[in-house]
């Protein structure tokens, strides 16, 4: 509940950015951030990818103002700390998570310790998908200290929501790698649940739209598909002699939920 409190107040996104910085990386970016948090609390970090006019591949230590005119007000009193700050319009592309007023990265990311050497930008910033079957998907990937922790605190919660983030529902809490699919009511996520001979393993769930309670589960199947509204199919795995990963079309009837 305190996740969608905090989507519900969080500043109004308009399409104006005055921007503190821009980075090749996530790191320096939330590092300046951190900087003027204090003196300006709505600050964040934007990719440059959701915004179709801007050149993709960086990240922005940026404040979102409402319109033109607020972004260069504000500009002219960031100056007094940044002196080269500067105002850009992002075109939001559609289902990007500027549009949807979606965080790029969660606060628990700040945590990450300094000589952590094996996370990636790909382990620090959420991501959002449009289903085909309508709705969204919201991974959002954060930090959970763990001291021996083999994944060193990467953690991927996937949440569901149809149109607006604060109607978003929590479908599972950590779902490494995760895939999916929706067809009418029904909605498939698969996760990494075990490891064998160094591959993922994953399990299907299958859930009804608006249910946070799985209605059926398929051990060890990947990538799933819906083939109708009572069929998916997905990559059953299998492990070698040799330990090598065998992927095998699977088809599955699915069950009748009340």
């Amino acid at each position: 509940m305190a996740l969608l409190a905090s989507l519900t107040s969080a500043p109004v996104w308009g399409h104006w950015f005055v921007v503190a910085g821009s980075q090749v990386t996530v790191a320096p970016a939330l590092a300046a951030e951190g900087m003027l948090r204090a003196a300006w609390p709505e600050v964040t970090v934007v990719a440059s990818a959701d915004c179709g006019n801007l050149r993709p591949g960086l990240y922005l230590t940026a404040i979102p103002a409402s319109d033109a005119r607020a972004a260069q007000f504000m500009v002219t009193q960031l100056r007094s700390q940044v002196k080269d700050a500067y105002v850009r319009e992002c075109r939001a592309k559609p289902d990007s998570r500027v549009q949807l007023g979606l965080p790029l990265i969660d606060p628990s990311i700040a945590g990450v310790p300094a000589n952590t050497v094996n996370w990636t930008d790909a382990d620090r910033v959420s991501t959002v998908h449009k289903l085909a079957g309508g709705g969204y998907l919201w991974v959002r990937r954060r930090y959970q200290a763990s001291p021996e922790d083999p994944r060193e605190g990467r953690r991927e919660a996937v949440w569901f929501f149809e149109a607006s983030p604060a109607s978003a529902r929590q479908m599972e809490s950590d779902c490494t790698d995760p895939s999916f699919a929706r067809v009418g009511a029904r909605l498939a996520l698969s996760c990494a649940r075990e490891t064998a001979a160094e591959h993922l393993l994953h399990t299907t769930f299958v859930y009804r739209i608006g249910v946070s309670v799985p209605t059926q589960s398929i051990r060890r199947c990947r990538s799933p598909r819906f083939t109708s509204e009572t069929e998916l199919t997905c990559q059953e795995e299998t492990i070698s002699g040799a330990g090598e990963l065998r992927l095998t079309r699977k088809r599955v009837a699915l069950t009748v939920s009340p």
